[in-house]
């Protein structure tokens, strides 16, 4: 290569990089809008799907607490009977 080619070919490969690193950077710019978006409506459905899970949970336990106390009142009502049955019961 003649000293006037490689001049030439040097400027256009320094030109080659300028424009690809200007692609690299728009592509990089393109690429952390899409993924804050993403991030976005993924933090959104993660908390949507945590607020229902605890209003599922709620409802559990809303449930679990009145079949508690429905056992206590069962278990009362019987310790009544067993009292009104065996009247020594009181004695001891």
């Amino acid at each position: 290569m003649s000293p006037k080619e490689l001049r030439v070919f040097a400027a256009g490969y320094r030109l080659a990089l300028r424009r690809a690193r200007k692609e690299l950077d728009e592509i990089r710019e393109r690429l952390d809008h899409e993924l804050a978006g993403l991030d976005v409506k993924m933090r959104a459905a993660h908390e949507q799907t945590a607020r229902s899970i605890d209003a599922e949970l709620d409802g559990v336990r809303t449930e679990i607490q009145g079949m508690r106390n429905e056992y206590r009142r069962l278990r009362a009502i019987e310790h009544a009977i067993d009292t009104e049955r065996d009247v020594d019961t009181l004695l001891n």
